[in-house]
């Protein structure tokens, strides 16, 4: 699938720069109630929009690849990779605007927003076009260095080419998508991913059906992103206004892309450790065998991007709070926000490694079973990457851009170093290793970092790890595992056997650090939206 926001890059945050005037001190929005409201909210508009597709993908995958059959549905997903690595360079401006975006929402400036997204625009469309033409030009010789069979170049080169101009166009819409997550109005970006969703559905049901191929997938994925725009995109035009239409001046030009390119360094050192592993298999042993490791790297990534639904309402609270209130004021409520996103996070990890493990081997056909080892390992190493959100949203809210970029760079670079190591003894699996190994040397430096150059600080975070509550739910799922394994179903339905024997552990976990009081606070706040 083409990323929708979240993406799976490092994210942006807000702030005070030149661009915009701190707006003057207000009392924040509500207390501990008031963070949890506005995070449970937004994330669980964000969650729907997640689980749905989540659970598409995972009923109709195995359907999928028996369609497409194992070949073409691993040039899909090594072309989708390449798609989103491409969707990367974009100088960091979509994701540098989200920043803006924020803060302006916060005291409802639609000037300034129309101002920086029709400048922003003219950028976006210009890269756009550049990457689109650079891919059909270079098609061939892309796909010819991962070993593409030749009978089928012709198909695979129009789903590339096609994919690739979807992206440009997605890039322009995830700056609307920008705008109205900013307004919160994240209930408007679930449906048009839930119903982007149910059109790529159906548009593969008729391409397996009608035996279309990479033709009808390229299709599909068309009609799947003209959805999504007809239903985000009217409601981000609404907090614009015509006053704004131009281009901002040099010097917030200037202020933005400085911004902007660390940004972008980040991005493609953090997409580029992602999705490393469906690249270096697709080079060693062919595009079209690299299914099993494109799968179990997709399947890692889906469960990380669940806990990241909260990313967008994350970022729109530490903004707020730092905006309304300065960092001071606003560190008590940040803080009490970690905790919960700690707890909630080490849950899903830890009850997520041996379900996965086992999940995955009952779901695909056998010959992706190693899709099983590889997307528990990478789970595994999705915990640091995910721990560390809210001290590093913190951080970038006060204006600490290059955190991200560092922290990304240093990833990338234990990533490559620990991979090459463990290739030796272990060939594939010791590289998707070193991606696990990168993503928690990338966490340990921003700690450091961040104790480094950030004057306000908030609680460390690994602090806030429930260690012995994770290793009782990681121990309790392993061993519910363990006993039903034998008599598992295959298919969908097996790795829904598996994902609810995490539910005890889970549910362990957060009654043994939230608490019951936490836990019915947590879903009264739900139940109240």
């Amino acid at each position: 699938m083409i990323p929708e926001q979240p993406t799976p890059a490092d994210r942006t945050d807000v702030g005070t720069t030149p661009i915009e005037a701190a707006p003057p001190p207000v009392p924040p929005a509500g207390g501990a109630r008031g963070s949890a409201r506005t995070l449970v909210s937004g994330t669980s508009w964000s969650a729907a929009s997640q689980f749905v597709p989540l659970v598409i993908n995972l009923g109709m995958t195995p359907y999928i690849i028996r369609g497409l059959g194992d070949a073409r549905y691993g040039i899909f997903l090594l072309i989708t990779t390449i798609t989103m690595l491409l969707s990367q360079f974009d100088g960091g401006i979509g994701q540098a605007a989200m920043r803006f975006f924020t803060i302006y929402a916060g005291r409802d400036d639609r000037t300034a927003t129309t101002r920086l997204l029709f400048s922003v625009s003219a950028v976006i469309a210009a890269f756009g076009v550049f990457i689109t033409t650079a891919v059909v030009l270079f098609s061939e010789r892309i796909l010819q260095f991962f070993h593409l069979a030749p009978e089928y170049v012709p198909e695979a080169r129009f789903l590339l080419v096609t994919l690739t101009a979807v992206v440009a166009v997605l890039l322009l819409r995830n700056l609307y998508n920008a705008v109205v997550s900013a307004r919160n109005r994240f209930q408007v970006l679930s449906a048009a991913i839930i119903a982007g969703h149910v059109v790529y559905a159906l548009g593969l049901w008729a391409t397996i059906e009608n035996g279309w191929g990479l033709y009808g997938v390229a299709g599909t994925m068309i009609l799947q992103q003209v959805v999504g725009t007809l239903i985000s995109v009217p409601v981000g035009v609404r907090f614009l206004t015509q006053q704004g239409l131009g281009f901002v001046t040099r010097a917030e030009a200037g202020e933005f892309f400085a911004y902007a390119w660390r940004i972008q360094i980040g991005g493609i050192a953090a997409i580029l450790a992602s999705q490393k592993d469906q690249l270096v298999a697709a080079r060693i042993i062919s595009a079209q065998q690299s299914g099993p490791f494109g799968q179990g790297t997709n399947f890692a990534n889906q469960l990380r991007l669940v806990p990241l639904n909260a990313l967008a309402p994350i970022q729109a609270l530490v903004g707020a709070e730092v905006g309304a209130v300065g960092a001071t004021g606003a560190r008590p409520k940040i803080e009490r926000l970690q905790r919960v996103w700690v707890v909630l996070v080490t849950g899903w990890c830890a009850v997520g490694v041996p379900s996965t493990y086992w999940g995955v081997k009952a779901w695909l056909p056998p010959g992706y079973a190693i899709a099983g080892d590889i997307a528990s390992i990478l789970l595994a190493g999705h915990f640091f990457g995910l721990v560390c959100i809210v001290d590093r949203t913190w951080a970038l809210s006060l204006g600490h851009a290059s955190i991200a970029m560092r922290q990304s760079v240093v990833s990338l670079l234990a990533n490559v170093v620990a991979s090459v190591a463990l290739w030796f003894p272990f060939g594939l699996l010791g590289v998707v290793a070193g991606t696990a190994i990168g993503t928690m040397a990338g966490t340990l430096f921003m700690s450091w970092d961040v104790s480094r150059v950030v004057e306000v600080r908030i609680r460390w975070f690994l602090r806030q790890v429930p260690l012995w509550q994770a290793a009782a739910a990681a121990g309790l799922t392993l061993v519910l595992e363990l006993l039903v394994a034998p008599w598992a179903p295959h298919g969908p339905l097996g790795l829904l056997t598996c994902g609810l024997l995490a539910g005890p552990g889970f549910v362990l976990l957060v009654m043994t650090t939230l608490g019951v009081r936490g836990a019915k606070d947590a879903l009264a706040l739900v139940r109240r939206r």
